[in-house]
């Protein structure tokens, strides 16, 4: 397998799909009974703090690149 950078917002993103699929599995085992409001808040939620997470990373590493070709 190929070897990659570590990528914060994959993390976000695949932690946030692990609550919906868990909030949907819920749902339907009628173990709890979620409104609609409330998951799509979750997802927009999870949406929007994953991107957030993408440019944060995206401007530290470019802060770091920068500082690294004026050494």
């Amino acid at each position: 397998m190929k070897r990659h950078g570590f990528e914060p917002a994959s993390l976000v993103m695949g932690l946030v799909l692990l609550g919906l699929a868990t909030v949907f599995f819920l749902d339907a085992a009628g173990g709890w009974d979620p409104s609609r409001p409330a998951t799509v808040a979750l997802a927009g939620g999870g949406l929007a703090f994953a991107a957030v997470t993408s440019v944060v990373t995206r401007l530290i590493r470019r802060r770091q690149r920068a500082r690294g070709a004026a050494a």
